[in-house]
């Protein structure tokens, strides 16, 4: 991977772990896993379109940025299941054991 490359992906990653926090962090407020499930909640009238604000928004926002992110790291050949592991090898980490 050239350096320009692994630059590239490194932005990524790191943008996508800030896109995926905040949408757990959404997630976890409301007690919803997707945007539809929230508006569900809005529309039974569990939660208060005031109190959410423009939070459904920046929810599927977010959604639809993390698999914008994912296809771009899948244009660089790395796959999601291996994120983590291409992010230490990228930043050239050692690999530490946790084993005695």
């Amino acid at each position: 991977m050239t350096d320009d490359n692994k630059n590239k992906a490194i932005k990524i990653i790191e943008k996508l772990r800030l896109v995926e926090s905040e949408i757990f962090r959404l997630s976890s407020k409301y007690g919803v896993k997707t945007v539809d499930e929230l508006d569900l909640l809005i529309k039974k009238g569990r939660l208060n379109e005031e109190d959410t604000g423009n939070e459904v928004f920046l929810f599927d926002y977010l959604v639809s940025e993390k698999e914008s992110l994912e296809k771009e790291l899948k244009k660089l050949e790395i796959s999601k299941g291996m994120i983590w592991k291409n992010f230490q090898s990228l930043l050239e980490l050692p690999k530490l054991s946790f084993q005695t």
